[in-house]
C-alpha cells in the first residue's frame, strides 16, 4: 500500500507539471478510482500546487515545510525522508502560507474527469487594498491588482491556447510561445498576445475596459479577432467604452498605466473622479462624491501609494477645492 501511495505521489507530481506520460495515466486513473487515499492524496497536491503559482515571501523555511508535510501526511521522519521528496517539498514550503489574495480550485464533476477534457478551473481572488504576483505554469507573470479575480484551467498547459479570464486590474509579462497563444477574457473585451507586457483594467464598476501595451504586439477584440478589433503596438492603449460598445486607440505612456506595481499611482490629465476610484480601491474605502466640480477636474502627477490617504487627498487638492471627511469605511467629498 505505501509503495502504491509513493507511486501515485511521483505521478501526480508529473501530472500538476503537465509530465505525466501518456502510458502511465490509465494506472494513474486506476489509482484514482479505486484507492481513497490516492484520492485525498489528489485533492490535497492539487490545493497545494495551485497555492505554488502565487508570489509568496520565501521566509519560515523549515516551519512551512513540516506544516506542508503534516498536510499531505507524510509517513517518513526527517531521517528516513527521501532527498528528492526533501526538494520538490522544501520547494512547496518556501512559497507556502504568504499569498495576499485568497486561490481556490474546483472540480466540475469527478476527479478522474480532469484526464478528459472536462475543465477544472484554478482562482487568485486578491482583497481590495492588496496586490499579489502570480507565476502561471508557463513561467508567466501576473500582478494582480486589489479588488481582482484571475482563473484559468488546471490543465492549462496542456491546453492549445493560454487563456486566463480576468476581472480588476492586471499587469502581465506574458512567456513567449509561437505556438500557443496566450488570450485574456474580460467580460467585454479579449486581448491576443504571444509574448509581450501590458496592462489591462477592467473592473465591473468602471465604465471603460483600458489596454496598455508596453512590449511586443497584441490584438485586443470583442468577439471576433478580426472585427471590431485593433492592433496595438507599444505605447498605445485600447480604451472599449462598455455603455457605446465602442474601441478605440490612443497614445500614452504605458508604462505609466502600471506604475501601481511599483507602488505609486501615475495619472497624465486624467480626471478627477477616476483617479479617486483609484485610491478608494487602494485603501479598501468608498468613495462617495457630493462634489459639483470633482466630474470636471483633470489631474497631473505621480501619487505615492506609502502615503496616508489625507495626505494623498491634500496632494491632490493644490486648489483647495474641496473637504472630505470620514464615514466608516467610507470617504464623503464635498466642494467647498
Amino acid at each position: 500500500m505505501e509503495n502504491q501511495i509513493e507511486l501515485f505521489e511521483q505521478m501526480m507530481m508529473d501530472y500538476l507539471k503537465g509530465k505525466l506520460k501518456p502510458e502511465d495515466k490509465p494506472h494513474f486513473i486506476t489509482l484514482l478510482n479505486s484507492n481513497e487515499e490516492c484520492r485525498k492524496k489528489y485533492r490535497e497536491m492539487s490545493h497545494l500546487y495551485v497555492m505554488t503559482t502565487s508570489s509568496w515571501f520565501a521566509q519560515r523555511k523549515s516551519q512551512n515545510l513540516e506544516q506542508v508535510r503534516k498536510k499531505l501526511g507524510f509517513r517518513s521522519t526527517r531521517k528516513h525522508f527521501n532527498r528528492r521528496n526533501l526538494f520538490i517539498w522544501s520547494s512547496v514550503a518556501i512559497w507556502l502560507l504568504f499569498i495576499v489574495g485568497s486561490v481556490t480550485c474546483w472540480n466540475k464533476k469527478s476527479i478522474s474527469n480532469l484526464l478528459t477534457d472536462t475543465p477544472s478551473y484554478c482562482q487568485i481572488e486578491v482583497p481590495v487594498g492588496a496586490t499579489s504576483r502570480v507565476l502561471l505554469p508557463d513561467s508567466s507573470v501576473v500582478v494582480l491588482n486589489g479588488g481582482s479575480n484571475l482563473k484559468y484551467d488546471a490543465r492549462w498547459i496542456e491546453r492549445p491556447l493560454r487563456e486566463v479570464f480576468l476581472s480588476g486590474e492586471a499587469y502581465f509579462q506574458v512567456k513567449k510561445k509561437a505556438d500557443k497563444p496566450f488570450v485574456v477574457h474580460t467580460d467585454d473585451l479579449n486581448v491576443k498576445v504571444l509574448g509581450t507586457i501590458f496592462n489591462v483594467s477592467s473592473y465591473p464598476d468602471d465604465e471603460t475596459v483600458k489596454v496598455s501595451l508596453i512590449e511586443g504586439r497584441v490584438n485586443v477584440y470583442t468577439a471576433s479577432e478580426i472585427q471590431n478589433n485593433c492592433i496595438l503596438v507599444p505605447n498605445q492603449q485600447a480604451i472599449f467604452e462598455k455603455r457605446q460598445k465602442t474601441l478605440a486607440i490612443q497614445n500614452v505612456n504605458a508604462a505609466n498605466q502600471a506604475s501601481w506595481t511599483t507602488g505609486k499611482l501615475t495619472f497624465v490629465n486624467e480626471n478627477l473622479y477616476n483617479i479617486l476610484k483609484s485610491i478608494g480601491r487602494h485603501f479598501n474605502l468608498r468613495i462617495i462624491i457630493q462634489s459639483k466640480k470633482v466630474h470636471k477636474e483633470f489631474f497631473s502627477g505621480t501619487i505615492q501609494l506609502d502615503m496616508t490617504l489625507n495626505e494623498i487627498l491634500s496632494y491632490i487638492d493644490v486648489d483647495n477645492k474641496y473637504t472630505w471627511r470620514e464615514n466608516g469605511q467610507s470617504i464623503i467629498i464635498t466642494d467647498r
